[in-house]
């Protein structure tokens, strides 16, 4: 079911008023999606007996680009007919500024099968100067290969030209071809400065980027701060980390591949070098939360900002209680639209400490609301004998008579 921007509006509307959700909104953050700048798929699905590859738009109602269409007639003809049973999905990853990385995840294991393969990449390679790379790759076992959910398949991938990095639009970084990104990147390269706006980043601060991916917007903002650095478990994530670091004119990005625990925290933050006024940003999976745990190891850590993007309303209310719970008041919640027209959105949630005791987690504030009572003295009959009593036995003045 699609839902409108109205739609989604009053959804958030009636579960803020729900949760009890604590703040205002801020204004929605999206911009209109291009067809150029968003990602076409051609998906293999059974229809009936056969088995043909579909074209899936990016949102309902876009119209493909003239590449699309290109490649949709030409993997229609006959000469290609053994390529297309062998092809799981061809997939055109968009940069952002009018450019594609092609995917194609096909069983090309039989001579015929790997002609057709070359056949279709010389056409694309001749008549496509849209595509700037294609790459080939295979899973075992043989699944559909998609980056924005957790893999349990290995995966091959073989360039067969172009570059193993797609750049993000003009903003001089990149990811690798099997690296995560939003079907539409229109507003997903803006999402840096609408970060920056809200935070405010000044001198000596630190950045730490969970759920990093390519670490686009680490990237973007390290010039911002002292210090950078990114965490996430896949392989792709840390080579695109790693170019993009390097197209870094000032600093650098440190990359950390690990799956994200409580126990990172105490090790990390435990050492006298790591210490500082650190953002801490989460752009958390589809529908996941933080992992057990994470709320008291993140306060532990004294982090000066928390951003907390996530998918799922659910989620986010559960998220805004534990960490009110360990201290951290919600300043802002920005509702982002970051792919209109696939009817879903997200929030930016950002949290600071309560240093005001607002929340009743200040201990120095406790202690200057409550009543202090001094413990009395007691004396006992044993101790009360042994105190020597002096008794006047006559005035010390004689009275007058008038």
């Amino acid at each position: 079911m699609e839902f409108s921007i109205d739609d989604m509006k009053r959804q958030l509307q009636a579960w803020a008023e729900n949760e009890r959700i604590p703040g205002k909104f801020q204004a929605w953050f999206t911009k209109e999606a291009l067809p150029e700048n968003s990602d076409w798929r051609f998906v293999a699905k059974k229809v009936g007996e056969h088995t043909s590859l579909t074209l899936e738009a990016p949102a309902k109602g876009m119209e493909a680009p003239d590449v699309v269409k290109r490649i949709a007639e030409q993997i229609r003809k006959d000469h290609l007919r053994i390529f297309r049973k062998a092809a799981r999905q061809i997939w055109l990853r968009a940069t952002g500024d009018g450019r594609f990385a092609l995917v194609v995840q096909a069983n090309c294991r039989g001579k015929d099968s790997t002609h057709g393969y070359k056949t279709f990449t010389e056409f694309v390679e001749r008549s496509c100067p849209e595509i700037i790379s294609c790459h080939l790759i295979q899973c075992q076992p043989d699944k559909l290969f998609d980056p924005a959910f957790k893999q349990t398949v290995r995966t091959d991938c073989k360039c067969t030209f172009g570059s193993d990095f797609m750049p993000l639009g003009d903003t001089g970084f990149c990811m690798h071809v099997l690296d995560w990104a939003p079907h539409i990147k229109d507003a997903w390269l803006l999402l840096p400065a609408r970060i920056k706006d809200a935070i405010h980043p000044a001198r000596g601060d630190k950045f730490f980027s969970f759920y990093s991916g390519c670490s686009f917007v680490a990237a973007s903002l390290a010039g911002l701060f002292d210090q950078t650095e990114a965490l996430d478990c896949r392989e792709s994530a840390m080579l695109s980390t790693r170019q993009n670091s390097r197209n870094l004119v000032d600093g650098t990005i440190r990359f950390h591949r690990a799956q994200l625990d409580a126990g990172f925290f105490a090790k990390f933050f435990g050492k006298a070098a790591n210490e500082g006024r650190w953002t801490f940003y989460f752009d958390l999976p589809n529908g996941e939360a933080l992992p057990s745990g994470a709320e008291q190891a993140i306060a532990a850590a004294r982090a000066e900002r928390i951003l907390l993007q996530v998918s799922d309303l659910e989620v986010a209310a559960k998220e805004i209680k534990y960490l009110r719970r360990e201290g951290y008041m919600l300043r802002k919640v920005i509702p982002l639209c970051l792919e209109p027209g696939r009817g879903k959105f997200e929030l930016l949630l950002l949290f600071v400490p309560d240093r005001a005791g607002l929340l009743g987690h200040n201990p120095a504030m406790k202690r200057a609301n409550s009543s202090v009572k001094r413990p009395q003295e007691r004396v006992s009959r044993e101790k009360n004998a042994n105190i020597p009593h002096f008794v006047q036995s006559r005035p010390t003045f004689k009275q007058r008579k008038d």
